[in-house]
């Protein structure tokens, strides 16, 4: 499996251009800069089939709209965050600097696979940082992209529509399920579920009776 990590867009969110080796097609996760992640597609000589959204926030749909415009690479999100991609929700209006509105081809679900670029990727809902968010597990590889639900010793905010609950849910129940997974966040490096199970400051919560 290979896996470009490209820091982009207008607060350096991770996208990620992911396939397994020898696929001349792609999915990108996350697209935050189209003219960047285009040119490395070119450069790899990669076709972009697939564009898999965490979640709706400005900064990790900023190059959505143009990559799907320049490759046709549908676009999967959940539901309940599409309206932010598209330009319906008030977070996106407040913080899009004009942002091109990107509409979904495909709601994604809990359990949902996705066959792209030579790899299966399984759908994790992991709302609380947004109410849509989900997380991309590839179970062959141990690898899940966890968007801005989590990061190496930090988790994604909740006073953007998010909640604190939801995400010690998805944090707790979900995520540290799944041991020996690498984990490829939304922003900074990558991580291991057993390093955050570990070191992140939130486990302090995990048996606090307010999360149960």
């Amino acid at each position: 499996m290979e896996i470009i990590t490209m820091p982009c867009g207008p607060v350096m969110a991770n996208s990620y251009v992911v396939r397994r080796e020898g696929s001349p097609t792609c999915a990108v996760i996350d697209p935050a800069d189209a003219g960047l992640i285009l040119d490395r597609l070119r450069a790899e000589g990669l076709t972009c089939t697939h564009i898999l959204l965490t979640h709706g926030h400005f900064d990790h749909v900023w190059g959505a709209a143009d990559l799907k415009e320049k490759t046709g690479a549908r676009v999967y999100i959940h539901q309940a965050d599409a309206p932010m991609a598209a330009g319906q929700a008030s977070y996106f209006s407040a913080m899009s600097c004009g942002l091109k509105p990107c509409d979904a081809d495909v709601f994604v679900r809990e359990g949902d696979r996705i066959e792209a670029a030579g790899l299966t990727f399984r759908v994790l809902e992991t709302p609380g940082h947004t109410k849509g968010g989900v997380c991309y597990a590839v179970d062959e590889e141990r690898i899940v992209f966890t968007g801005d639900t989590l990061f190496c010793e930090s988790v994604g905010r909740t006073d953007l529509g998010g909640n604190i609950r939801e995400l010690m849910d998805s944090l707790f129940q979900k995520l540290y399920a799944l041991d020996g997974y690498t984990v490829y966040p939304g922003h900074e490096e990558s991580t291991t579920i057993e390093h955050e199970k570990q070191f992140n400051p939130m486990n302090a919560y995990r048996d606090h009776p307010w999360f149960s």
